[in-house]
C-alpha cells in the first residue's frame, strides 16, 4: 500500500473528503514525502477519500512528478497549470468539499502539541477560506501522525541502509580529522561524502573542546584542538534519516574523568534500551537512564539538560511522542516506531559528551540499528 492509499484510508476514519497540501519553495515537507521528488514551484496535492487523487503542478514540473508516480505505483490525476489564475481556477472545484484537512497544528504550546503538522502559511490558509467559504478546514495532524509515526517495512529497510552508510563514514573520522582543521572543514568532508549516496539530514554538528558542551553547537571556523570532539550527524537515503552522535578524543591519554563519564553514558544508554519497547510510556527509558547516571554520581538535572530521544523518520526530528523524563504519562511507544537514544553530560565552558544511537521499538526488545564504540576513539 503506497502513501496515497494509506492516507485515503485515514481520511475515511476521520470522515474527511480530502487532504490538501499546498506547497511553494519547499515550505511543506509533506510534498516531497508524498511526491517522491522535490517540486519547488507552487503546486497542490489533493488526496481524496474517494480515491480520485489530484496533483496540480506547474507545467515544467509535471513530467517529473508523473515519472515518480509511475515508479511508485501511485494513481493520481496530474493537472498542470501555467499561471496563477489558472492554478486558482483548477483548485476551486477541488476544495469545494464539505471537509478538507490542511497542514496546520493545534495546541502548539501544550503537552499534546501537533506542531509536526504546522506547515501551511497563514496567508495560504486565509486564501483558501476565501476561495471555499463553505468548506470546513480541519487539521491534518491525525493523518500525519498515523502515516509517519509507525514505520513500514520499506521505511525500516531504508533506516538500516542509511544508518549503515553513516556509521561507515563515522568510522573514517580518525583518518579524516587533523589538528588545525576547522569544524566546518570536517562538516564539509562528511556532507560531501553524503552527497554521493543521499543528502545530509541536517547540518552536521562538529564541536571541538568547550563547544562540545553546547548540544546544538553551530559548526564554525574554530580549529580542532586536543580534547573532546563531538560529531552529531546524519544523512537521508530514500524515506529515512539517520541521526548519530559519536564523541572522540583528540590527542593522547584522555583524562580519567572523560573516560568515566563516557563509560557512564554508554552504560546508561544500554539500560535505557531495555525500555524502548511496545506499550511502554515514553518517559520510562529516560527515567531509567537518569537513575543510573545519578547512581554513578552525576547530577543529571544540571549536566543532562535535554531529552533522551526523539522520533526519527523522513525528517531527523520525526513524528512521535518525546522520550523524556518529563513526557506525559499517557505518551506511549509503539512497535516499529523509530527513535534516537542520546544521553549526554555537559560541563559548560569545559567539555561535553553525547552518545547517540538509532533504535527501532520492538515488541519485547528494541533493535539498536547503530552503535557507539564501547571505548572512546582516540584520534
Amino acid at each position: 500500500m503506497n502513501k496515497f492509499e494509506k492516507a485515503q484510508k485515514l481520511l475515511q476514519v476521520i470522515n474527511g473528503d480530502g487532504w490538501l497540501i499546498i506547497c511553494n519553495e519547499d515550505n511543506d515537507i509533506h510534498s516531497r514525502y508524498l511526491l517522491g521528488v522535490g517540486s519547488h514551484a507552487l503546486h497542490a496535492i489533493f488526496i481524496a477519500a474517494d480515491g480520485k487523487h489530484k496533483v496540480l503542478p506547474v507545467v515544467m514540473e509535471a513530467n517529473m512528478i508523473k515519472n515518480s508516480f509511475e515508479e511508485k505505483g501511485i494513481d493520481a490525476e496530474i493537472i498542470p497549470f501555467n499561471s496563477l489564475n489558472d492554478f486558482v481556477e483548477k483548485l476551486k472545484p477541488i476544495v469545494n468539499k464539505p471537509k478538507i484537512a490542511l497542514n496546520f497544528g493545534e495546541n502548539i504550546f501544550e503537552s499534546d502539541a501537533t506542531s509536526y503538522a504546522d506547515y501551511i502559511p497563514f496567508g495560504t490558509h486565509l486564501a483558501l477560506q476565501k476561495l471555499a467559504p463553505n468548506t470546513n478546514f480541519i487539521s491534518a495532524a491525525p493523518i500525519i501522525y498515523e502515516l509517519r509515526s509507525v514505520k513500514s517495512p520499506k521505511e525500516l529497510k531504508d533506516l538500516r541502509n542509511v544508518c549503515k552508510a553513516t556509521i561507515e563514514l563515522l568510522e573514517t573520522i580518525p583518518d579524516m580529522v587533523k589538528v588545525g582543521m576547522t569544524e566546518r572543514e570536517v562538516m564539509a568532508k562528511l556532507e560531501y561524502e553524503y552527497s554521493k549516496v543521499g543528502k545530509p539530514s541536517f547540518p552536521a554538528i562538529v564541536a571541538t573542546g568547550k563547544y562540545s558542551a553546547d548540544p546544538h553547537h553551530n559548526s564554525s571556523n574554530e580549529k580542532i584542538k586536543p580534547g573532546p570532539l563531538l560529531i552529531d550527524t546524519g544523512m537521508q537515503i530514500e524515506d529515512m534519516c539517520s541521526d548519530i552522535t559519536w564523541t572522540y578524543w583528540v590527542g593522547n591519554n584522555p583524562p580519567e574523568e572523560f573516560i568515566d563519564a563516557y563509560n557512564a553514558l554508554y552504560e546508561s544508554k544500554e539500560i535505557a534500551n531495555k525500555f524502548y519497547i511496545d506499550g511502554t510510556p515514553s518517559r520510562l527509558p529516560a527515567i531509567k537512564c537518569r537513575e543510573y547516571l545519578a547512581e554513578k554520581g552525576y547530577d543529571h538535572e544540571k549536566l543532562f539538560f535535554h531529552g533522551l530521544g526523539h522520533a526519527l523518520g523522513f525528517e531527523a526530528h520525526g513524528v512521535g511522542p518525546r522520550v523524556s523524563w518529563k513526557a506525559p504519562e499517557n505518551s506511549i511507544l509503539k512497535e516499529n516506531m523509530v527513535y534516537t537514544n542520546e544521553p549526554g553530560l555537559y560541563w559548560i565552558e569545559k567539555w561535553g559528551i553525547r552518545l547517540e544511537d538509532d533504535i527501532i521499538i520492538g515488541k519485547e526488545k528494541c533493535e539498536q540499528v547503530t552503535y557507539n564504540p564501547k571505548d572512546p576513539i582516540v584520534i
